[in-house]
């Protein structure tokens, strides 16, 4: 590493520890763009779809990292680790039905995670999600579950316990995957008739050894009720600073994936990704706030007029956008109001 990398390093690392250790600021909706509207109260807005409405066809808001807003305000980095300002109930409440958990170990417990910032319990997390479906019995969630950290085998078995022994018999289950619940024909009517509210997805890092038996993912599958997410889902990150190259990217993804006849569900990721600063220039501009790290400074800059995203989504119709990740939910709330009216003005397929 020569002299200058060396200064870049130091001054990035120095400008981190100033800039994250402070205390984090909350945006309200109405600090971001054009939007002056209040939170929206969306609870049960699946529960008005019509029931012949397939559900790979319904256009569903999601949020990207979505526990996060449980890492304290105060923690080194919080401003970078944190991509939502609502609590994950008030995101269901805000109309997500599409939530990315990422989890690690700690200790004895298993906790929130992004990247190596520790967060709050996954078991208050669920609890929440319990709560608005228990508040909310005809509204469905999809649930992603990553793996940030390392986990023992003692701790995945935790993770799968409970969310088993939270959500029970409104969990999408092995035998239902088999027979009723495929993508190509399960309608909202089916979802509602058989009473079943979550599904669970969860990555690879979810083997594990114990007590002398491998279980695989078809074994969690069969005994969870979990599900290796790429059964259900396709999903691409961008991984962009650049509003215009993030919209291209996820329109080039979801034209190639539009051609067949899916039996998985699609994730549109609308999120920007701050990147670190890659010379001495990137952290002069970083060390004078020219640049940020941090997501919600993204967030304002995709956020800034709203309109281009609804003619993002409205002008191409025939496309099936299904899930749509974003970060900081509260802060663009006519769009999401906007998806979820997609799913009443379309016809069903």
């Amino acid at each position: 590493m020569n002299a200058a990398d060396c200064l870049c390093s130091a001054l990035a690392l120095n400008c981190c520890q100033f800039a994250f250790l402070s205390r984090k600021k909350k945006s309200s909706p109405q600090s971001i763009g054009s939007s002056s509207y209040p939170t929206n109260n969306n609870n049960d807005w699946m529960s008005k779809l019509d029931a012949n409405k397939k559900l790979r066809d319904v256009v569903i808001p999601g949020t990207h990292n979505s526990a996060s807003s449980t890492i304290s305000k105060w923690a080194l980095f919080s401003g970078v680790a944190a991509c939502q300002n609502l609590t994950v109930h008030q995101q269901l409440n805000e109309g997500a039905r599409y939530l990315d958990v990422r989890i690690c170990g700690h200790k004895d417990d298993i906790v929130i995670s992004h990247g190596i910032v520790k967060g709050g319990k996954l078991s208050d997390v669920v609890d929440e999600v319990e709560a608005f479906l228990c508040d909310n019995p005809k509204e469905f969630v999809i649930i992603e579950i990553k793996d940030e950290g390392s986990m023992t085998s003692s701790q995945k078995h935790q993770v799968l316990h409970l969310i088993q022994s939270t959500f029970g018999e409104r969990m999408i289950t092995y035998t239902d995957l088999q027979t009723w619940f495929q993508l190509k024909q399960v309608t909202m009517g089916d979802i509602r008739r058989r009473q079943k509210h979550v599904v669970i997805l969860i990555h690879n890092s979810f083997c594990f050894h114990r007590q002398g038996i491998e279980y695989d993912m078809n074994i969690v599958a069969k005994e969870f009720a979990c599900f290796h997410n790429s059964t259900l889902l396709h999903d691409k990150w961008h991984n962009t600073t650049n509003s215009s190259d993030l919209l291209h990217r996820n329109l080039t993804h979801l034209r190639h994936l539009s051609r067949y006849d899916r039996d998985y569900m699609i994730c549109n990721q609308l999120v920007l990704t701050p990147q670190p600063p890659r010379n001495v220039f990137d952290t002069v501009r970083l060390l004078f706030g020219l640049k940020s790290l941090q997501p919600i400074s993204l967030a304002k800059q995709l956020y800034q007029k709203e309109d281009v995203l609804h003619c993002f989504v409205r002008d191409r119709p025939g496309l099936h956008w299904n899930i749509v990740s974003l970060d900081f939910i509260d802060c663009c709330p006519r769009f999401i109001n906007f998806l979820i009216e997609i799913n009443s003005s379309r016809s069903n397929t």
